[in-house]
């Protein structure tokens, strides 16, 4: 994977509308707090491994880390772990002189021996850069989520930070959030409909917004009961 091939995928990946505005932290503030401070170089910490069940929004999180570095003039890199995994494992190596790297869903290649070799020495070479690594996962590290000790020694370098799945209660506010990101009008008769009705995580919630706002955009239709329930049918 060459550098230009390298750049095509984070301009494919990368997310405009997953920034730390539109993401509703819910019990997290204070860690998300961390992670902007370390996104902008405000907080030096070389390593964090990040970790949730799944649609807790951690691919949302390492895009809006990979935003605000941009806006500081970092160099950054965001790659989900399944896309970078297709490749040869020692493709991982080819990240150079980035100052961020943000490897997503790391667990995909757990018990893939080469793998495994690869990311382990792609650790102890970004710690030589000074390259601040992000990894997120849906398995604590302390888990022995990897077959290779020493691999799960070195994802637990920096901080790990467990990131929650957020309460019913604070499903409305992060909706309102998300919708009004995307300059969508969301009445509560849709909001309670949408909640009453739908899968009651964020990630699934992010993608349903996503599919109305562009229909919306398309048909300039506002957003009703009856043009939610036509759009999703």
């Amino acid at each position: 994977m060459n550098a230009s091939n390298q750049q095509q995928v984070l301009n494919l990946q990368l997310t405009p509308a997953n920034t730390f505005g539109s993401f509703y932290p819910g019990k997290d503030q204070t860690l998300i707090s961390v992670l902007k401070s370390v996104a902008s170089g405000i907080l030096l910490e070389p390593q964090i491994f990040l970790w949730g069940s799944e649609k807790t929004g951690k691919t949302h999180v390492l895009q809006a880390m990979c935003h605000v570095a941009t806006s500081t003039q970092k160099r950054v890199m965001y790659m989900p772990m399944e896309l970078l995994s297709q490749q040869e494992p020692n493709s991982i190596s080819e990240m150079q002189d980035l100052d961020l790297i943000c490897i997503d869903n790391v667990h995909v290649i757990a018990k893939l021996p080469e793998w495994e070799n690869a990311l382990f020495n792609f650790i102890n070479d970004q710690r030589d850069q000074d390259t601040v690594l992000v990894f997120s996962s849906a398995s604590s590290p302390t888990d022995n989520l990897f077959d290779l000790p020493d691999l799960n020694s070195r994802t637990v370098w920096g901080p790990v930070y467990k990131l929650n799945a957020l309460l019913d209660e604070d499903l409305d506010i992060a909706l309102q959030m998300h919708a009004k990101s995307r300059g969508l009008d969301i009445s509560i008769e849709v909001q309670n409909y949408i909640l009453t009705h739908f899968q009651r995580d964020i990630s699934s919630i992010v993608e349903m917004l996503e599919r109305l706002d562009k229909a919306s955009l398309q048909e300039q239709h506002r957003v009703t009961v009856p043009f939610l329930k036509k759009v999703l049918k």
